[in-house]
């Protein structure tokens, strides 16, 4: 796998290292302060970890901690007691207290978390519409406020920063997948909480990291502009 996804591992690895590990670090430690003002702090502690194979109304709002709505029909949906046994039948197979590494099968495309996706893609009141509004950076944010431990984040910065891959969820068992990197990606986010998984450790550091405008990765991006942020 490593082969495959070379430069990506290599590019989210350079982010997690800058300066021996200490900008990723201070980049995190600043990031959980409860006294600053950004949102996705609080993505992992509104997620609804109790009822872990349904998608609650915490979670949806979960996700618009990190930038972005699930339209209103997705959402009435999700909430009704159809979208709940729907998305609970995939669900209930995904195990909540497994890591990637340990379990890399479970994104396979084959699996209960893809045909969520699918169903996600498609999800709307009073009818499926593939034109709901539920696009790869909601989908995934979705997935990931309920799996947490298995589902990387996936949005503009990922997109734009890092070298294009034919599945970020693959590139990303990549990264974690070995045990150095593994421990390399623990020890340079140690900062922050102990709640937040290791899957959305690198995710944050890189989204500071291109926030601030000087990351290490640059070179990796297509057109060499900064992209604009809101703050998440």
């Amino acid at each position: 796998m490593q082969d495959d996804y070379g430069e990506f591992v290599d590019a989210v690895m350079a982010v997690v290292t800058a300066d021996g590990g200490s900008r990723a670090r201070s980049d995190l430690a600043t990031y959980f302060d409860p006294d600053t003002p950004f949102t996705g702090s609080r993505f992992e502690a509104l997620a609804d970890c109790h009822r872990a194979d349904e998608i609650a109304a915490s979670d949806i709002v979960a996700v618009s901690m990190l930038g972005v709505n699930i339209p209103a029909e997705v959402a009435v949906w999700l909430l009704s007691d159809e979208g709940r046994l729907v998305v609970s039948t995939h669900l209930v197979d995904v195990p909540a207290n497994v890591d990637l590494w340990e379990r890399p099968e479970l994104i396979d495309r084959e699996g209960e978390l893809w045909r969520l996706w699918y169903v996600l893609g498609e999800a709307c009141w009073p009818a499926p519409d593939r034109a709901n509004g539920m696009g790869t950076t909601k989908i995934s944010k979705l997935l990931a406020a309920k799996r947490p431990r298995l589902v990387p984040v996936f949005d503009s910065v990922v997109r734009d920063v890092l070298p294009r891959v034919d599945s970020h969820w693959a590139a990303f068992s990549a990264v974690v997948s070995d045990p150095t990197r593994h421990q390399t990606i623990l020890d340079a986010t140690s900062s922050a909480p102990p709640h937040v998984s290791l899957l959305r450790r690198p995710d944050v550091a890189l989204w500071m990291a291109h926030r601030r405008g000087r990351d290490p990765v640059w070179h990796w991006r297509s057109n060499g502009a900064a992209s604009r942020f809101s703050r998440r």
